[in-house]
C-alpha cells in the first residue's frame, strides 16, 4: 500500500486550507516564525515540510533540531553546485545528530529531454543516495507524463538499493565472445519476470567472465555453447546445456521450483497500483 500525501507551500494552505496537507516552509521562513512567537500551521494541516537551498548557514541547517518538522526537502536553488551543496547539509545534519528524513528535490524545465533528465537524476541524486546521503527522491517534471516520473523516481531507489520495487537484472556488456543477442534475450527475460521484485537475474553471454561478474545474482542465465545455455542459481549451476529456444521458459521454471515466482498482476490491477505511485518517491 501506498500513502498518498498533498505537500503544498503554506501560502497556498492558507488561502486554500486542504485536510491532512503538509505545509511546507522555507527553512528561514521557519527560523523567522520561531523569532517572532512560534510557527502556526495552517488549518487542517499537522505536519511540516522543511525547503533548504543549500545556502543556509551551517547555523542555519543546525536549527533544524529545534523544529518538529516530519521531512526536509532539499531542493538546491539554482546556480549553487548541488553535489557539494548537499554534501555539506548532510554534514551538519549528522555533526548535529538531526534524523529528519531528507528527500531530494530536483526540478526541470520544460523542454528538458528525457535523456537528460535521468543521467543528471542518476549521476547527481544517484551518488548522493549511495553513499546514504537522503531518503528519497522528488522530482518535478511538469512537462512530463506521471509514469515516466514514477518509474524514474522508483528506478533510481533501485539503483541505490534503498527501495525494490521491480526485478533487479545484470548484464554483462557484450563482446565478441556473447554466444547469444544479448538485448533481444535480455528483453524477453524482462517481459516475463519484470514483476519480481526482490528477484536479481543475471544474463550473461559467455561462461568466461559471466560467473564471476554474476556472483550476487540470485539467477543466472549464461551462454555456455552456441546455441546452448547454462542455467544457474546463485553461483550453482543447475542446468547445462539448454536449447537456446526453450532456455526462457525454464529459467521462468528454475525460478518457480526455488520458491520465488508470483503470479504478474492482472491488467485492471496494475492500472490501480500505477494509480499509487508518487511523483516522489521514498
Amino acid at each position: 500500500d501506498v500513502a498518498t500525501h498533498v505537500i503544498a507551500p503554506a501560502a497556498e494552505l492558507h488561502k486554500d486550507p486542504l485536510p491532512g496537507a503538509v505545509t511546507m516552509h522555507t527553512l528561514r521562513e521557519c527560523l523567522a516564525a520561531q523569532a517572532n512567537g512560534g510557527l502556526t500551521l495552517p488549518q487542517g494541516s499537522t505536519r511540516l515540510a522543511v525547503q533548504v537551498d543549500g545556502s543556509e548557514s551551517i547555523e542555519e541547517v543546525a536549527a533544524l533540531k529545534q523544529l518538529s518538522a516530519d521531512v526536509v526537502l532539499l531542493n538546491v536553488r539554482e546556480g549553487t553546485q548541488r553535489f557539494h551543496a548537499s554534501r555539506r547539509v548532510f554534514e551538519t545534519l549528522q555533526r548535529e545528530g538531526i534524523n529528519t528524513p531528507v528527500v531530494h528535490h530536483i526540478s526541470f524545465p520544460e523542454g528538458t529531454p528525457r535523456d537528460e533528465l535521468v543521467i543528471y537524476t542518476g549521476s547527481i541524486i544517484g551518488g548522493l543516495l549511495v553513499d546514504g546521503l537522503g531518503d528519497g527522491v522528488l522530482i518535478d517534471a511538469p512537462h512530463e507524463d506521471l509514469e515516466f516520473v514514477s518509474s524514474t523516481s522508483f528506478g533510481l531507489l533501485q539503483g541505490s538499493r534503498m527501495r525494490l520495487t521491480k526485478t533487479d537484472y545484470v548484464s554483462c556488456p557484450s563482446c565478441g565472445r556473447t554466444l547469444f543477442d544479448l538485448q533481444e534475450v535480455t528483453d524477453q527475460i524482462r517481459q516475463r519476470t519484470g514483476h519480481l521484485p526482490g528477484v536479481a537475474i543475471a544474463v550473461m553471454g559467455c561462461i568466461v567472465n559471466g560467473p564471476g561478474e554474476m556472483a550476487d545474482a540470485d539467477f543466472g542465465y549464461v551462454g555456455g555453447a552456441p546455441g546452448k545455455i547454462d542455467l544457474y542459481v546463485g553461483k550453482e549451476v543447475i542446468k547445462r546445456g539448454i536449447p537456446h529456444e526453450t532456455a526462457c521458459d525454464q529459467l521462468v521454471q528454475l525460478i518457480k521450483d526455488y520458491g520465488r515466482w508470483v503470479e504478474p498482476p492482472a491488467e485492471e490491477e496494475r492500472g490501480a497500483e500505477g494509480n499509487k505511485e508518487l511523483v516522489g518517491s521514498t
